[in-house]
């Protein structure tokens, strides 16, 4: 695989959770990674919801091991700098020796 494909930014973030102070906790989002990646679009199915018609689309993400040890997890939301959608993580898989290829689908 050639280094020079991994031209998309993608951000990583977790959600997190903090005490406010009153006995509760508030939810925000924490930035776990941001990572040079190779980005393929994927799935273009078409679904209402409320009522409304949506592209529900995938992608699919290959990155270099060594920017994956930043604790990346399934379940984390990737922010790519090309589309303003966000998308959940749903699998990382071991392309081979030196990439993994991280599979999510877009979040209503």
């Amino acid at each position: 695989m050639n280094i020079g494909e991994f031209r998309d930014r993608v951000a990583v973030k977790r959600l997190t959770k903090t005490a406010d102070g009153y006995g509760g906790f508030t939810s925000t989002q924490s930035t776990v990674a941001t990572v040079w990646a190779k980005l393929q679009f994927t799935d273009g199915d078409m679904s209402f919801v409320n009522d409304k018609r949506q592209l529900n689309k995938g992608i699919d993400l290959t990155i270099r091991k060594n920017t994956a040890t930043t604790n990346i997890q399934v379940g984390d939301v990737l922010y790519p700098e090309r589309d303003n959608n966000e998308y959940r993580i749903n699998t990382i898989l071991e392309e081979n020796l030196y990439f993994y290829k991280i599979k999510g689908n877009r979040t209503a």
